[in-house]
């Protein structure tokens, strides 16, 4: 089901007209077996692909609410905690590690293009954090990740011109983040501008970033402040034009945490005052999620004292956030994990992992203009749920999560009619 048919389903449903009716299709099951993570991504005519690891091989399904089911899935190689991007023309990334006689290895696999075999990114000895891409129009990409070797960390980046098949010939460290492993964060845009977000521990301490200029395929020669704070749980994201917004955390010792964002004004070159979003005695998994045209939709869990959390989510158009929040209740109990999209149009979609009574839910709810209902993906399972995670794209909604624990994994995936 398009996004228009969703939109009509949404205001029959607010007259009255019609019963509550699950725009999902029925679950279908990907793999089973002791699965490891997963991933997905849509191009902009509902075609995409999800790919997964599965006892050390990767695996990968074409999928796609306006695809034909597939019937077999494809082997990608060898390797663990994969990572899938994809832009509108259908060209992507999907990248993974993989670790050989002690030598710890990024590897990457170009989609869309005539390469047919990965390439070695990275090697190294020491540990690779936080593997992260970004892609624009053309298909160049970047990545980014944390390097821990000989008792130091670096955050570092190796771009790739799809042009040329050719990735850099060394990766660009751009900073030493906090000893803490703080995760860097990575926000890019159709035209390649990009940026980095880490939390650094020199002169500049908090939350800094690092811009990319496409022109001469450049890093910024030093980190630009964005709050000078303790600050965790970033995110960024970018719109078509290189605006960008941050999100994050801040908990003060003994005193309720704060979620702050700043705008940053690609024209002016500069990040505008942290402005609080929420507070509360308790605050997290912040998500952040933007579209080329500088819409954004921010989500978080919150909780006061032993109470219940609850997932929260705010809009930003226009270069400021819209006032009041919208408290989205999935009718059971505490939120586990969630995901978020937003599509091209400005349609949003929810996919959330909650435990009641009963098991665990996994659920969801699309929105146009108005959240639908929250419409239950499967029955209550006395199994866990993980990994959810979500892509809309004109056409509607593909989403996946994995069932199970140890060997007994099942990967589903449901994608809307």
């Amino acid at each position: 089901m398009g996004f228009e048919r969703l939109k009509d389903l949404a205001s029959r449903l607010r007259l009255g007209k019609v019963a509550p009716a699950s725009p999902w299709r029925a679950p279908r099951t990907l793999d089973r077996g002791p699965l490891g993570e997963a991933d997905l991504d849509l191009d902009g005519k509902g075609h995409g692909l999800a790919l997964w690891e599965s006892e050390g091989q990767l695996w990968s399904m074409p999928i796609g609410p306006h695809s034909a089911p597939a019937i077999m899935r494809l082997p990608l190689g060898e390797g663990t905690q994969p990572s899938i991007v994809m832009n509108p023309a259908g060209r992507g990334m999907a990248l993974w590690k993989y670790e050989a006689k002690g030598e710890r290895q990024i590897l990457a696999k170009v989609l869309g293009g005539a390469e047919e075999h990965a390439r070695v990114v990275f090697r190294t000895e020491g540990q690779v954090h936080h593997l992260q891409v970004t892609i624009d129009r053309r298909g160049n990409a970047l990545v980014v990740w944390l390097l821990e070797k000989d008792g130091g960390i670096e955050v570092m980046t190796q771009s790739f011109d799809f042009r040329d098949l050719a990735w850099e010939p060394s990766p660009t460290t751009l900073g030493n983040p906090a000893v803490r492993l703080a995760e860097p964060r990575i926000a890019g845009n159709y035209r390649e501008h990009a940026m980095v977000l880490w939390e650094d521990e020199g002169t500049s301490a908090g939350l800094v970033a690092s811009h990319f200029w496409p022109g001469d395929r450049i890093w910024s020669d030093r980190p630009m402040p964005v709050v000078k704070q303790s600050t965790h749980d970033h995110r960024v994201v970018m719109d078509d034009q290189g605006n960008a917004l941050a999100l994050w955390i801040q908990s003060p010792h003994g005193n309720r945490s704060l979620l702050q964002a700043s705008f940053y004004d690609v024209q002016r070159s500069e990040w505008g005052e942290p402005e609080v979003i929420s507070q509360a005695q308790t605050i997290s998994s912040p998500r952040l999620v933007m579209s080329g045209q500088g819409e954004a939709l921010a989500a978080w869990c919150q909780a006061e004292g032993h109470g219940a959390s609850r997932l929260i989510t705010k809009d930003f158009r226009k270069g400021r956030w819209e006032a009041g929040v919208d408290c989205l209740e999935l009718g059971h109990g505490s939120v586990l994990d969630f995901a978020i999209d937003l599509g091209p149009g400005g349609e949003a979609g929810l996919l959330a992992v909650h435990r009641g009574p009963e098991g665990e839910w996994v659920s969801a709810r699309l929105r146009h203009h108005e959240w639908s209902p929250s419409f239950p993906l499967l029955p209550p399972s006395p199994r866990p749920c993980s990994c959810p995670r979500l892509r809309l794209c004109p056409q509607g909604a593909s989403a996946l999560w994995i069932q199970g624990a140890g060997k007994e994994r099942t990967l589903l995936l449901v994608e809307t009619r």
